[in-house]
């Protein structure tokens, strides 16, 4: 007989709290208790498939004997939680770029640091899905990737291009990426129009970073 985890004794204790809430409770005990652990599994199945791709990709660029060994269980327990906690495909494939980034050679052009892997990472679990979206986008508009790119956009763009969002809402967003440094908000416009129109957004270098070498779908971008 195998012995429980203390996720096991976690989930059994909360199927049976939510089994005494009326009404709904046991419905929402079987859900919890079938749904999650197969959602988790799928999650890590998904993850190190991404990761498996990653790395026949980057092959002959990885050097595994200059790898730090504490630094890359450290970076990978935190991935692993990102992974476990989310089925989203932005994380669970941000994760596997994160680690097999740390793979690389250390002369490789797009090698990380390990502050800022492990600060990239932290940044991946905390930021919203709608902040990561945004961050997409952001970079859509400013080009990134081609000779063209530009460093500011204005918050009319951003919104005209995300109408699903309220201004409200995608300024949230915004406010998030800020406090990440990943956008920076140069202050408020002498005069503001209506719906933060005219408010400048300035995409800076470690938000470049971490859409080239975390959210991107291919490896070997350029910061």
């Amino acid at each position: 007989m195998m012995k429980k985890t203390k996720a096991d004794h976690a989930l059994t204790a909360l199927k049976a709290g939510l089994s005494l809430v009326p009404a709904v409770g046991g419905t929402l005990a079987t859900l919890v208790g079938d749904y999650l652990p197969t959602a988790t599994q799928r999650s890590i199945e998904r993850a190190l498939a991404i990761l498996e791709e990653r790395l026949a990709a980057i092959e002959a660029r990885i050097e595994l004997g200059s790898v730090d060994r504490d630094e890359f269980v450290e970076l990978f327990k935190s991935c692993y939680l990102v992974i476990v906690r989310s089925h989203r495909e932005e994380r669970l494939r941000g994760a596997a770029n994160l680690l097999a980034n740390m793979l690389l050679r250390p002369d490789d052009r797009d090698k990380l640091s390990y502050t800022a892997l492990d600060h990239f990472v932290r940044c991946l679990e905390t930021l919203s899905i709608g902040a990561l979206e945004v961050l997409v986008t952001v970079g859509v508009l400013a080009g990134e990737g081609s000779v063209r790119s530009k460093s500011t956009i204005d918050f009319r763009q951003l919104s005209k291009r995300m109408p699903c969002f309220e201004p409200d809402l995608l300024m949230g967003l915004v406010g998030e990426l800020g406090a990440a440094n990943f956008v920076h908000l140069p202050g408020v416009p002498e005069i503001r129009t209506v719906e933060y129109g005219n408010y400048t957004i300035e995409f800076t270098g470690l938000g470049r970073q971490f859409l080239a070498h975390v959210l991107s779908q291919e490896e070997g971008c350029d910061a």
